[in-house]
């Protein structure tokens, strides 16, 4: 394997970054922290990338691998952390399955970090991850949760479940959100969650009442549905049964539903 010679600037740069604890910089950060001009600086991020110690997420953002990620400069663990110099001042939070996984509410590792939001975004990979962006019209409910230094954004519980029984694409479809039904009605706060999901869409509403009332977690007063409505849209249409309370077409039977259960 060729070894990767450093040189005092780019060893200072390394040294002064690790001190200061910054995973997620600017150019300017740069500039700023070892007192170069907009040129040297860029030359010297240019140099580091090659090198595998700064990781390119667009175009003047980088992350910091430090010493300790290996040669090959892979870091995972700041992929959270750098949303919030990433995004800007575009709102956005975590959501679906990596914020399933973050919460503890599934066993499955995310490939993607998921990163909803109200602008458009193009998909990009870095860090052994794809940052994939869901751009939505109106953006749910959030809070900051710690992730190393760094406050990032996440949807809140009541949120993301509501979102993943809204795309349940993004999350592994509806077995993946009723076991996360399950595995988070200690920690739901069920007032907000009847005040979030009065505002969400008709079918996130009948999803959401028929999970909680076959897992006997919540009680919902189903409204006067107008149609029929797939339990799970991202599964195949095939009828299995029907719910008229809710007005739903089921197409998972109700051991299948809870198969996670058995594992």
């Amino acid at each position: 394997m060729q070894k990767i010679k450093m040189g005092d600037m780019e060893l200072n740069a390394l040294f002064a970054l690790e001190e200061k604890e910054i995973s997620v910089l600017t150019l300017a950060d740069l500039a700023r922290t070892l007192k170069l001009t907009k040129v040297q600086s860029w030359k010297l991020a240019s140099r580091l990338v090659r090198k595998r110690r700064l990781i390119r997420l667009k175009r003047g953002l980088y992350l910091f691998a430090p010493m300790k990620s290996g040669k090959r400069g892979l870091w995972t663990d700041d992929a959270y952390a750098a949303l919030p110099k990433l995004m800007g001042k575009k709102p956005y939070y975590v959501g679906f399955w990596s914020a399933l996984n973050h919460y503890s509410l599934t066993e499955q590792i995310p490939v993607n970090v998921q990163v909803v939001s109200t602008s458009k975004q193009r998909s990009f990979e870095a860090l052994q991850s794809k940052f994939y962006f869901i751009q939505v019209k109106k953006l749910g409910e959030c809070q900051e949760e710690k992730i190393g230094n760094t406050m990032v954004k996440f949807a809140t519980i009541e949120q993301l479940m509501l979102d993943c029984l809204t795309l349940p694409q993004n999350s592994g479809g509806i077995i993946v959100a009723c076991q996360a039904l399950w595995e988070a009605r200690k920690q739901i706060d069920w007032k907000k969650m009847e005040g979030l999901a009065s505002k969400a869409n008709d079918a996130t509403r009948r999803r959401l009442g028929y999970l909680c009332e076959f897992l006997k977690i919540h009680k919902f007063k189903p409204h006067k549905f107008v149609g029929w409505r797939w339990l799970d849209p991202s599964r195949h249409k095939e009828k299995i049964g029907k719910s008229e309370k809710w007005c739903l077409i089921l197409n998972w039977n109700e051991k299948q539903l809870m198969q996670w259960s058995e594992s």
